[in-house]
Parts: structure tokens; C-alpha cells; sequence
């Protein structure tokens, strides 16, 4: 069964490639240019993106390990898991009572936040 499987497909492989040789040659050029004007395109049109939207990058954070997220600094219950990826945050951080940093990001439930945990790399564009 293999052996008429090869044979039948090496036999459209040969057709294909003589269908391909046989083919008429293109012989003729085009030489005809047409001259492009400004006034082809129609008017200018205005920029679209203006300096005033333009927003700075915001950092990102990329955990190495399994760290818990919080809906609020408060929280002692994480409201779950994230595992070891890069994160985006929305720029705001928090300090609270005991030195720790916390910054704002966004989750599939979410904004929520994380603790900076100390095998984190914090990215600043």
C-alpha cells in the first residue's frame, strides 16, 4: 500500500512539473511609465497622532517565581496566583507601613495588586 502511495504521488509530481516546462514564455515588456503627480493622491491629509497623545510607557515587572495578587494593599488574602511571567502595571505604586512596594496591575479580574517580591525585575521605560 506505501509503494502505490510513493508511486501515485511521484507520478503528480512528474505531471506537474511538465505542465509547469510546458508552459509559453513571456516574451514581451511594458515600457509604458506613468508619471505620478501630486495631484494624483488628492490632497494632503492632517497628522493623525499628535504630540498630546502620546502617553509614556509604563513599567513592567517580570516575576520569577508563583507571587499572590490583592484587590487592595490592606488585603492579607490574595484573590490568586500569578506564576512566573512579564506583567504590565498601570504606573501606580504604594509604599505601606513596612517598606514594601506595591504596584497596581492589570489582571484578568481586573486592576489588582502585587507585592514587589524581591526576585522580581522591575523594568522602567
Amino acid at each position: 500500500m506505501k509503494k502505490l502511495a510513493s508511486f501515485t504521488v511521484a507520478v503528480g509530481l512528474l505531471a506537474s512539473i511538465a505542465a509547469t516546462a510546458s508552459a509559453a514564455e513571456v516574451t514581451t515588456t511594458s515600457t509604458d511609465a506613468a508619471t505620478v503627480t501630486g495631484s494624483t493622491y488628492g490632497t494632503q491629509f492632517e497628522t493623525v497622532i499628535t504630540p498630546a497623545d502620546i502617553k509614556p510607557a509604563t513599567p513592567m515587572i517580570i516575576l520569577t517565581k508563583a507571587t499572590p495578587f490583592h484587590f487592595s494593599t490592606d488585603s492579607t488574602t490574595p484573590a490568586g496566583w500569578l506564576s512566573a511571567q512579564t506583567i504590565d502595571t498601570t504606573g501606580a505604586i504604594k509604599t505601606d507601613a513596612w517598606g514594601n512596594e506595591w504596584r497596581e496591575i492589570y489582571t484578568w479580574l481586573g486592576k489588582a495588586w502585587i507585592k514587589v517580591p524581591v526576585s522580581a525585575y522591575v523594568i522602567t521605560p
